[in-house]
C-alpha cells in the first residue's frame, strides 16, 4: 500500500501540500494540484477514510514526540502534558523517534491520515523545515527545542540567559578556567547555551579557550559525559570548573573526576543543566540550572489545545533558576 510520503516524493512536493490537496484546504496552485492527483492515481494511493472522517479534533488523540526515554529530563514534561490532556478528555500517544527523521515522518503520517489531532515535538532541529511545512496544516507546538521559524508556536526557557547566569556565577566565585561540555546535535538549546557561556566569559574578562570546549553525544548519555570530562580534565592546565549543558553529562563529569582522583568541589566545581531528579540522588548533589519541566509540559499542551480551538500559534518562555548545591565552590587551591 502506498503512503502519503511516496505520493509527495512522486509529485515533487511536501507531505503537507499533498494533505492540502486531499483535504481540499489551504492554497494549492492548479499545476501542483494536478501533479499530486496524477501521483495519487499512479500509485493507487487511498487515504485512510476512517481517519479523514475524524478530522477537526474528533480523534481526541495528541502525539508526543520525544527523541528517547532514557534521559530523565523528559519524564516530568510528559507528565505535565498528560495531566492537561486528560483533564480535557484527550488521549496521548508517546512516540520515540531516536532522533531519526524517518521515524518522525512515520508519526507525522498519523496527522495526515486524521488519526491524531495535533502534536507536541521535543526533538526539533533548529533548521527543521519539515516542521514549518507541517505547521501550515496542523496544530503543532514545539516544547523545549524549536526551529528558527517564529511562526511555529513553542514553549521553552531562555537557554542563552540560563547558560550566561550559570557561567557568570562560576566566574563570580573566582573561576577563570571554565570548561564547557556541549553535545553533538543540532538543537537550538545547544547553540544558545554555548553562546551564553561565551558571553559570560567575555563580560567577566575571561578569554574563550577552544581547548576548554568539547562535545558529548547528541543524546546526552552518561558514558559520553564521562569521556568528555576526561578529555578536559586531562589537559596540562585543566579547568577548575566544568559547565555541562545537561545534568546527565554533569553526572558523567562527577564520575570522571572521582576516577581521576579529583575532589568535588575542593579540586573541581561541576554544574549541570535541567535539575533532573538524579541531581540530588547522589553525593555531591549537583549545582544546576533548574528548568520548570512539568510546567513546560503543561504549557505546551495548553498551547496545543488553543490551536485546536481555533486560536493562532503563540510562543511562551518560562523562567529558569540557578540552584546551588554541593558540587560547586570558589576557586580551588591547586598545589
Amino acid at each position: 500500500m502506498s503512503t502519503i510520503e511516496e505520493v509527495a516524493q512522486e509529485s515533487g512536493v511536501s507531505v503537507a501540500t499533498v494533505s492540502r490537496v486531499i483535504n481540499r484546504n489551504g492554497r494549492v496552485s492548479a499545476v501542483t494540484r494536478q501533479k499530486v492527483l496524477a501521483a495519487i492515481a499512479k500509485l493507487n494511493y487511498h487515504p485512510n477514510a476512517w481517519g479523514r472522517s475524524l478530522r477537526k479534533g474528533q480523534s481526541r488523540i495528541l502525539l508526543i514526540l520525544v527523541p528517547n526515554i532514557t534521559n530523565p529530563y523528559y519524564s516530568p514534561i510528559v507528565h505535565g502534558i498528560e495531566d492537561i490532556a486528560r483533564h480535557n478528555r484527550y488521549q496521548t500517544m508517546l512516540c520515540i523517534t531516536d532522533g531519526i527523521q524517518i521515524h518522525t515522518n512515520s508519526y507525522f503520517e498519523l496527522l495526515h491520515n486524521g488519526n491524531a489531532d495535533g502534536v507536541i515535538l521535543m526533538d526539533v532541529r533548529k533548521d527543521d523545515r519539515e516542521v514549518s511545512e507541517l505547521a501550515k496544516g496542523f496544530p503543532i507546538v514545539q516544547c523545549c527545542e524549536y526551529c528558527s521559524d517564529e511562526s511555529v508556536g513553542h514553549v521553552s526557557i531562555d537557554n542563552f540567559k540560563a547558560a550566561y547566569d550559570m557561567t557568570h556565577f562560576l566566574c563570580a566565585v573566582g573561576h577563570r578556567k571554565i570548561g564547557l561540555i556541549g553535545a553533538a546535535n543540532s538543537f537550538i538549546s545547544t547553540q544558545q547555551r554555548r553562546m551564553g557561556y561565551e558571553k559570560a566569559l567575555s563580560e567577566n574578562g575571561v578569554a574563550v579557550e577552544p581547548r576548554y570546549v568539547t562535545t558529548a553525544a547528541g543524546d546526552y548519555n552518561f558514558s559520553s559525559g564521562v569521556q568528555a570530562a576526561r578529555t578536559l580534565l586531562s589537559l596540562p592546565e585543566r579547568p577548575t570548573a566544568l559547565f555541562c549543558i545537561s545534568d546527565v553529562l554533569a553526572l558523567g563529569a562527577l564520575r570522571a573526576a572521582k576516577e581521576m582522583g579529583l575532589r568535588v568541589p575542593e579540586d573541581l566545581s561541576v554544574a549541570g543543566f535541567d535539575d533532573v531528579e538524579y541531581a540530588t540522588m547522589f553525593l555531591p548533589m549537583l549545582t544546576t540550572v533548574s528548568q520548570p519541566c512539568y510546567q513546560l509540559g503543561k504549557t505546551s499542551c495548553e498551547l496545543l489545545l488553543e490551536q485546536l480551538g481555533g486560536l493562532p500559534p503563540r510562543s511562551v518562555f518560562l523562567e529558569h533558576k540557578i540552584v546551588l548545591r554541593d558540587s560547586s565552590a570558589g576557586l580551588p587551591k591547586i598545589s
